[in-house]
């Protein structure tokens, strides 16, 4: 009985190292089904935000520059990775020498004194695409980007890198302890997580050619427990979905582990004259078993979980009106607690960071936008709490969301302007409907003949092979 006792406690003391150095697992219930739980609570758990003194440093360089590209948190730090801002003259397009001098930068933000401090990564790669906080860890890609005009298209040298910090000995980015290099491709994110099965750990990185048919994503392994074991070539390639900027992953309670994408939607949205909506969605797969035998076939389930107020088309994505601020979008697992954290584009004299602190529970987002030429309302309640209930009231490209318990019953009324004087405007039925979707879009459009639809957002599935 001894000799058992002492084996657990044994056991006990890996499965405690595992857990600080690679982060606390996810709950499985979270992750599967066919509306995982994960997603949900991304669409329907209402947003915070924070601000952060942006003029602690000098941010001479990146005021108005290139955007934030990675965020993520560490106990009581903030960490934002920034392209480099000293090339912003649009009319005259950097020589690859001229980049290769510069730095792209890790912004170290501590929110209980409020001072940040500037960190150059590493020379001639100017160009940091995303952040993962694995427990103790912090992984940084980067990639040798040179050109600076975002409207007109970069050219890029293909080379990048994944960065790997101990934040444990030092949350000011001191210490690496781990780097992989791509010598012959762009990456636009990575995500990192810890196998306590196979005592290893996983990098999940895009891998963007200038041959569409030569991108996907990959998986890079340790040889074993040891953060700086990385061995050379990837094991495992799977197709690309999107970006990967907002790339992170995940393992889960039974040792699974899983790959999750955020990135700008496709899905079609509708727009009115030169206004449209931009919406965010999230991908969520399992890449490994729990046995670490990793899978074939993916199954990808997708989820929109957020939409924009209407906005003016413009000619660059990047300079869009994105709906929560999605740059750098990244999970946050401390403390037992799962966050979303994204963040605005450029660094101003304040910064802004999105929390959107993922809970468990029945509810639904509701955005409505009003596209006509009338006056737009909406009356909400909750059909399982009725006094919880709410009414707005928009003009011509207005929009307005928010939250309640679900189902959640919703009627859209119009209110056309009559010239005569002769007949007073009534409000007029348009949508009267009933929904428990996360997130669920009513929209007005149309001129004189108004019309009202209804858009419900749940989760999709498309399964697709590894690459090899």
């Amino acid at each position: 009985m001894k000799a058992r006792n002492f084996l657990a406690g044994i056991l006990s003391i890996f499965s405690t190292i595992a857990i600080a150095q690679g982060g606390q697992p996810v709950d499985m219930q979270w992750l599967t089904g066919d509306q995982p739980k994960l997603l949900t609570s991304m669409a329907n758990s209402p947003v915070s935000q924070e601000t952060l003194n942006g003029t602690s440093l000098s941010v001479g360089t990146l005021l108005g520059g290139w955007h934030a590209q990675g965020v993520g948190q560490y106990g009581d730090y903030v960490y934002v990775a920034f392209s480099d801002g000293k090339l912003l003259d649009a009319k005259t397009i950097a020589t690859q020498k001229e980049q290769s001098q510069v730095y792209g930068k890790l912004w170290i933000y501590n929110t209980k004194t409020n001072q940040g401090e500037l960190k150059d990564l590493v020379k001639g790669y100017a160009h940091p695409c995303s952040i993962q906080v694995s427990g103790k860890y912090l992984t940084v890609t980067i990639e040798a980007a040179y050109g600076t005009n975002q409207e007109i298209g970069i050219e890029r040298e293909e080379k990048s890198m994944f960065l790997i910090y101990d934040l444990e000995q030092d949350p000011n980015c001191s210490v690496e302890v781990a780097r992989i290099t791509q010598d012959d491709v762009n990456s636009a994110g990575a995500g990192l997580a810890f196998s306590p099965q196979k005592k290893c750990w996983y990098l999940f990185a895009d891998q963007d050619y200038k041959d569409p048919n030569k991108r996907g994503v990959v998986i890079y392994k340790t040889a074993n427990e040891n953060i700086d074991s990385w061995q050379k070539e990837p094991i495992a390639k799977y197709p690309r979905l999107g970006t990967g900027a907002g790339v992170s992953l995940i393992t889960a309670s039974d040792n699974s582990i899983w790959g999750l994408f955020y990135d700008k939607s496709k899905a079609p949205l509708p727009h009115f004259s030169g206004m449209e909506l931009g919406a965010d969605e999230v991908k969520l797969f399992k890449l490994i078993e729990p046995n670490g035998t990793l899978v074939q076939s993916r199954d990808v389930y997708s989820q929109v979980v957020a939409i924009s107020n209407p906005s003016v088309k413009t000619a660059g994505e990047l300079l869009a009106n994105e709906p929560g601020m999605r740059f750098g979008a990244t999970i946050r697992n401390e403390g037992g607690n799962l966050e979303l954290l994204t963040c605005q584009r450029n660094m101003t004299s304040n910064f802004k960071i999105n929390r959107t602190r993922l809970e468990l529970g029945d509810r639904s987002q509701i955005k409505f936008v009003n596209f006509a030429k009338a006056r737009g309302e909406i009356k909400i309640s909750s059909v399982s709490s009725p006094s919880q209930s709410t009414k707005a009231q928009k003009m011509i490209n207005q929009g307005w969301n928010g939250f309640l318990p679900s189902p959640i019953k919703a009627d859209v009324n119009y209110m056309t302007l009559k010239k005569s004087f002769r007949s007073l405007p009534k409000w007029q039925d348009a949508v009267d409907k009933q929904t428990s979707a996360p997130l669920v879009l009513f929209y007005l459009e149309g001129g004189g003949d108004v019309k009202g639809s209804v858009q419900e957002f749940v989760a999709s599935k498309h399964t697709d092979e590894r690459i090899n």
